[in-house]
């Protein structure tokens, strides 16, 4: 190994580690907050009073900086297969799969059958390791996610989408740009530098069917 891939190593390390003590400093459930709070910098996706939906939220990271962003006066409602443990005012949470037959149906009746200003998806797969099959199943999982969208997302209504880089990526993206006016391709300086992850910011919904 070459002594210029050993210091990228070091120093990639030294970023892991010091968005995982800034987590544990500033009370986040984990690093991934920062990813957010930097799209948020960049785009400004948050605004006082919205309804959000986080999808994938996981320990919980995103869900603190939604619902710190919205305030008291907002509603923030996450969903994952997993339990997670955190308690706010303004936020709602459902043990579910975006694969759930009756998910929109719980949706409506938290939300009195309004809609969201915004989508939040950090959703991934149980990885097998195996790279095209776990690309594919992010690739579908996302798609769900977008026919969430489909029925509750507000015109003119945004969302973040994480994608894995791949061979289904291109097409995901044309049609990500047929539902939204604009479309960005981001990747946060806290996601790790190896990392396939990005994310899809995506601005202005028009209402198309998936």
């Amino acid at each position: 190994m070459s002594k210029r891939v050993q210091v990228s190593m070091r120093l990639e390390h030294a970023r892991r580690d010091y968005y995982r003590r800034l987590a544990k400093e500033q009370g986040y459930k984990s690093r991934a907050a920062y990813k957010l709070l930097e799209i948020d910098n960049s785009f400004h996706i948050f605004k006082k009073g919205q309804k959000v939906l986080d999808i994938g939220c996981y320990p919980g990271g995103w869900l603190q900086v939604a619902s710190s962003k919205v305030g008291r006066t907002g509603l923030v409602i996450g969903i994952d297969i997993r339990r997670v443990d955190y308690k706010a005012s303004n936020v709602k949470l459902i043990e579910a799969s975006v694969e759930d037959d009756g998910l929109i149906d719980k949706l409506y009746s938290i939300l009195n059958n309004s809609k969201v200003d915004l989508i939040l998806s950090d959703i991934s797969p149980n990885l097998s390791g195996v790279w095209s099959l776990d690309h594919a199943r992010q690739i579908h999982l996302s798609s769900r996610v977008l026919s969430i969208a489909d029925s509750l997302l507000i015109s003119n209504g945004s969302a973040v989408l994480k994608v894995f880089d791949g061979d289904m990526l291109k097409d995901f993206i044309s049609k990500v740009k047929s539902m939204f006016t604009r479309v960005h391709i981001y990747k946060p300086r806290s996601s790790r530098k190896e990392s396939s992850e990005l994310y899809l910011v995506c601005l202005g919904y028009k209402h198309v069917n998936v």
